[in-house]
């Protein structure tokens, strides 16, 4: 992604520019006049048109979810060579791949419980999203794992990607991460591992929030440990079973970090034999 598209999302997500569409219930977003109709035909070329609204049902969500499991190109070598790319700095938007990947790789047919949000899966009832807005952020380097319908638009576009070419740097980089970890004192919350590893400059073009995006993969992998739920590399997880695990937490209800990186601390370490597993 070049640096001129990026610009010109910037310009037109940028907070000032949102606005709430109470007939339509959704957040919009105006176009600046800064953006000029030559801008918007480069965004939409590059399948980034703004506003571009689609509203997901559980049901159809969850058949392309499991849709998505057959598809040929999307492998596990696929998705790890994406977060690789991220984890380096070369190709932020592959930093949420692998978490996606992780996600779907143990999802199995059901039928909606809950209200407006399902208790098995996670994902909506009935809900409208901006599919650009969404993808905006993962060009930008941010990963997350709160929202699952978030994954769909996420392995659906990365899908025009070629699975990209691995290097020995490339995973010597990941293996500097890991060894930092390693050095973790027994009772290091992620909080502070987070400050250390930004102290480090190993992780380049990251911010906080970025930086807890690529170590909540590497728990959803199980790489990093935890002792409250089991990873969703290895199990799939109900949203409510997460939710409950959640409550075990001693971190404040309103902290960024979550499961499963929330509970993982210092003496925890890091699990090689896992990164083996996935990565060798």
């Amino acid at each position: 992604m070049n640096k001129k598209i990026i610009g010109i999302l910037k310009k037109v997500y940028h907070y000032e520019n949102g606005f709430y569409n109470s007939d339509l219930d959704r957040h919009e977003h105006k176009i600046p006049d800064s953006v000029t109709s030559k801008d918007l035909s480069l965004l939409i070329d590059n399948g980034l048109k703004p506003n571009n609204f689609e509203t997901f049902e559980h049901d159809d969500s969850l058949q392309r979810l499991l849709k998505l499991k057959e598809n040929p190109k999307l492998t596990l070598d696929f998705a790890k060579a994406m977060f690789l790319k991220g984890v380096t700095g070369e190709f932020p938007r592959g930093r949420q791949t692998l978490m996606s990947f992780i996600y779907i790789k143990n999802l199995y047919q059901h039928k909606f419980e809950g209200k407006e949000t399902c208790e098995i899966s996670g994902l909506p009832k009935k809900k409208t999203l901006d599919k650009t807005s969404q993808l905006y952020t993962y060009y930008l380097g941010h990963s997350w794992n709160e929202m699952p319908i978030h994954y769909l638009i996420e392995l659906e576009e990365i899908l025009k990607y070629e699975e990209p070419k691995i290097t020995k740097e490339d995973k010597d980089k990941l293996i500097e991460l890991l060894d930092l970890i390693s050095k973790s004192d027994l009772n290091e919350t992620p909080g502070n591992l987070e400050k250390r590893i930004a102290k480090s400059k190993v992780l380049p073009k990251t911010d906080k929030y970025k930086r807890y995006g690529i170590l909540l993969t590497l728990s959803e992998c199980g790489i990093l440990p935890n002792e409250f739920i089991t990873p969703a590399y290895d199990k799939f997880l109900t949203r409510k079973e997460v939710w409950k695990a959640s409550e075990n937490l001693t971190t404040s209800h309103r902290s960024d970090i979550v499961l499963p990186f929330g509970g993982w601390k210092g003496e925890n370490k890091v699990n090689y034999k896992r990164y083996e597993e996935i990565f060798e």
